[in-house]
């Protein structure tokens, strides 16, 4: 055999070989791949092929740490005692100081190690914890964490944050930037906001607690498990978790944010104590809304009391969800809201438990379940999304480019959702008899959810509503149902031995069904009281009020009434009033109306509604059924002596527009406060009482108005808009105006007269101010210098008349003109 022949088949088997190598590695590659839950090679390929190239296309923004060299060992000691004992302890995991640069700019900071576990100091993308001093700040924020993308998984986690704020829940700043410690390139990480005022400015929060359930004796608890130490802990449950406000040591200086710690906390214990249901604790529609996206989103994993976190509304004294931590995106097999409905609350359920009990949270949890569950809510939010999405998807993509974000998990879950909330068959449904003039029937469940009977129909006839009860409870797991008796009145004429059906829906849905009637009884000798449902007040009963024809219109009779208890107006009617009327509040008694309130006095004979007493907020307008308007109205506050601790008037996320209305107090109570509104005032007069107009991120437009007399500041305004024309602020004994949180105000032949100040501006606000009186013992106009996260300040002044102990202060890094002309920084702002 010649040397070439030979040569030849070295080189055939040597290709062979490799080929065989190639398909062989190929192989463990692609089981590996599958084993980590990815779907293979071939798409792993394709993924690097065609997603890498897109991270080009953009330079993510850069974040770059520097400590110093004790600093590090410390940091250092911490991942490598973590490392050991396969958890991060608390003890000796201190914050360090800190230098970081972003955008050109250094800030000073604090940082440690975060997390529990060790996957936060795998490899060289440790997990940090920031706290950035004074006014300090990366992306709006002061309090964040950096983390690698995969702790929350990836572009998953974003979506979450996003969809939540989008449903109006607090969400936290989430997304993605490049790294660099000690000058060492890190790569890609995830920023994630942590808790603290940024977060509540970022969501047009007004300040309040944000809390949680002390998580440390659980994770002792969690420790102890991963050292096979195993007992009876009564300390690890949600029961025993003491209520922990985020920045304790800033409220406990803070009397205000003290009491409304107290307040939160007491409303939380009465919660979990079930001395007060959840729709009376919580926002209940927020709350529905956050555990039914996370039902879409496959975030059940996050449905743990230890990773709940809260935000208490001091306005309106209720608790909010804050978005945190989804673990989406996982398929889904039921909702988290199956088989939790016990029908009644308990100390000894859990938070979800508890709040799935209240009828008023579930109902609005089915309610946008349906909306979510439809396929086009995916496709317009991705839709919506699409912008910032690519964005966020190339900057991960630039060391991640197989972690897409894979939307089909969201469509599955939705087909399983709309499924649930379509069961073939809700009840078996059997005819007890009749007595009387009543028809019995008893329901035995079959399903994971309440349901709500609407009526029984008589062969073709109009359905005829129960007597009593109208909630049948689920089927247990492993159990079977137990019946329940629902009651009928007969109507005269058709006879119980015809074909009946059972009008329903599971409790909160908009589908309605019918469920044939067994023609023959139930003889199981078991006897079940129908399930009281949630008790209202009878609006017809109280001599004060008439209802129109239609029965959507709530006429308030005229002459003088009392009123000693909360009169709650709910959703969906119109209330009406006209002079001569007189609403006298006793006993803390409130109006709070979900529905517009159209009141119309005269000139002559003005409607007056009266707070002799005193108390929290007098008059809430509140929801979202429609605009308000008052003509010639009265609100009389509290006589002198008597304490006012909320505003007399309160409008939340309402409109209202006022004409020639006047608002009076001796006391030091708040005036008006309006919270993401809508207010007009026209001609109207406010006098005495402490902050007479508070307005966070509203907008309002007064017109011919009068203020005096404040005992403190006389309007204060927290982002949203504002316009004065033709109004006077006057012997006001704070300041004038107040503008922060990048509010916007513009005066027009206004004036200001304050023992203070006579306008503040902060915060990037924006202050347009024309042919104005301002006349201030203190400064006549102050713009605080530039803050990092909110940029600089913006003010106009245009033919202005000023005076004051300094007519213009004006901070470092603002932009402020006087007639046109640039007004240098004077040094005075600053030193404020």
């Amino acid at each position: 055999m010649s040397k070439g022949v030979k040569k030849k088949r070295k080189v055939i088997r040597l290709v062979m070989g490799l080929i065989l190598l190639g398909v062989l590695a190929g192989f463990v590659g692609d089981r590996l791949l599958k084993r980590k839950g990815h779907p293979g090679l071939r798409r792993f390929v394709a993924q690097w092929v065609g997603n890498y190239p897109k991270s080009f296309a953009i330079e993510p923004p850069l974040l770059s740490i520097h400590v110093g060299d004790l600093e590090l060992e410390r940091l250092q000691n911490v991942v490598n005692e973590a490392r050991e004992r396969g958890v991060i302890l608390p003890e000796g995991n201190e914050y360090v100081s800190a230098e970081l640069t972003s955008n050109g700019k250094t800030f000073k900071a604090r940082v440690r190690i975060k997390g529990k576990m060790t996957d936060h100091v795998k490899g060289d993308k440790w997990s940090f914890r920031v706290i950035a001093k004074k006014d300090g700040g990366f992306l709006g924020m002061r309090r964040f964490s950096l983390q690698h993308p995969g702790t929350r998984n990836y572009l998953y986690e974003w979506v979450h944050q996003r969809l939540m704020r989008g449903e109006g829940i607090v969400a936290l700043r989430y997304g993605f930037i490049r790294l660099e410690f000690n000058g060492e390139d890190r790569g890609i990480y995830a920023y994630e906001e942590h808790f603290g005022p940024e977060l509540l400015e970022h969501n047009a929060r007004v300040d309040g607690p944000l809390f949680r359930f002390d998580p440390g004796l659980f994770w002792q608890h969690r420790l102890n498990e991963m050292e096979g130490v195993r007992y009876d802990e009564p300390f690890a449950a949600y029961q025993a978790a003491a209520v922990d406000a985020y920045g304790t040591g800033a409220i406990s200086k803070d009397p205000k944010a003290t009491r409304d710690l107290e307040e939160a906390v007491a409303l939380m214990n009465a919660f979990r104590n079930a001395e007060l249901p959840a729709s009376q604790v919580f926002d209940a529609d927020r709350v529905a809304r956050r555990l039914a996206l996370l039902d879409v989103l496959g975030g059940h994993r996050s449905l743990d009391w230890s990773d709940a976190k809260f935000y208490y509304d001091p306005v309106l004294r209720r608790i909010e969800p804050v978005a945190y931590e989804s673990f989406s995106a996982h398929p889904i097999r039921t909702i988290a809201g199956a088989y939790q409905w016990a029908g009644r609350t308990d100390p000894s359920q859990d938070l979800h438990t508890a709040w799935f009990n209240d009828p008023v949270l579930f109902k609005a949890y089915i309610h946008h379940l349906e909306r979510f569950s439809r396929a086009t809510y995916i496709d317009s939010a991705l839709h919506a999304l699409a912008p910032a999405l690519d964005t966020a998807s190339a900057t991960v993509y630039g060391e991640f480019p197989y972690k897409e974000l894979d939307a089909s998990t969201y469509y599955a879950n939705q087909r399983i959702i709309r499924q649930v909330l379509n069961d073939p068959k809700g009840f078996h449904a059997y005819r007890d008899g009749r007595e009387g003039d009543t028809l019995s029937i008893s329901a035995v469940p079959i399903g994971s959810l309440p349901i709500e009977i609407h009526g029984i129909r008589f062969g073709d006839a109009d359905p005829t509503p129960v007597i009593g009860g109208t909630i049948l409870p689920i089927r247990q797991v492993g159990k079977p149902g137990v019946p329940a008796t629902f009651r009928f009145l007969m109507p005269a004429g058709p006879d119980e031995n015809m074909d009946l059906s059972v009008v329903y829906s599971v409790l909160g849905a908009s589908v309605r069904k019918e469920e044939k009637v067994l023609p023959f009884r139930l003889l199981d000798g078991v006897g079940v009281s129908p399930v009281a449902g949630t008790p209202r007040s009878d609006l017809r009963a109280l001599p004060f009020l008439s209802f129109s024809d239609d029965h959507r219109t709530i006429l308030l009779k005229s002459g003088e009434w009392t009123i000693d208890k909360d009169l709650v107006i709910p959703a969906g009617l119109v209330v009406k009033g006209v002079a001569p009327l007189k609403l006298v509040l006793k006993e803390g008694a409130r109006i709070i109306s979900s529905s517009p309130v159209l009141l119309q006095g005269t000139d002559e004979a003005p409607i007056t509604i009266a707070a002799p007493e005193g108390g929290s907020s007098r008059v809430v307008l509140m929801g979202n059924g429609g605009r308000s308007e008052w003509g010639y109205v009265h609100l009389e506050g509290p006589e002198k002596g008597m304490s006012g601790t909320g505003a007399m008037l309160l409008i939340d996320g309402v409109g209202l527009i006022m004409d020639h209305c006047r608002f009076t107090s001796m006391t030091d109570g708040g005036m008006i406060t309006a919270v993401r509104a809508e207010l007009r005032m026209d001609r109207c007069m406010v006098t005495g009482g402490k902050d007479q107009l508070a307005s966070a991120f509203s907008t309002v437009v007064l017109d011919h108005c009068s203020f005096s007399g404040a005992s403190d500041d006389c309007i204060v305004a927290r982002g949203g808009a504002l316009r004065i024309v033709r109004t006077q602020l006057l012997n006001v004994k704070g300041i004038g105006l107040k503008l922060n949180t990048s509010a916007m105000a513009t005066l027009d032949l206004a004036e200001v007269q304050a023992a203070g100040k006579g306008i503040e501006v902060k915060e990037g606000s924006v202050l347009t101010v024309k042919e104005s009186r301002i006349h201030a013992q203190g400064a006549g106009v102050e713009v605080a210098r530039e803050e990092m996260r909110y940029g600089p300040s913006i003010v106009d002044l245009q033919q202005v008349e000023i005076s004051g102990s300094v007519p213009v202060a004006n901070g470092k890094g603002n932009k402020v003109t006087v007639n046109g002309e640039a007004f240098r920084p004077t040094g005075t702002a600053d030193r404020q």
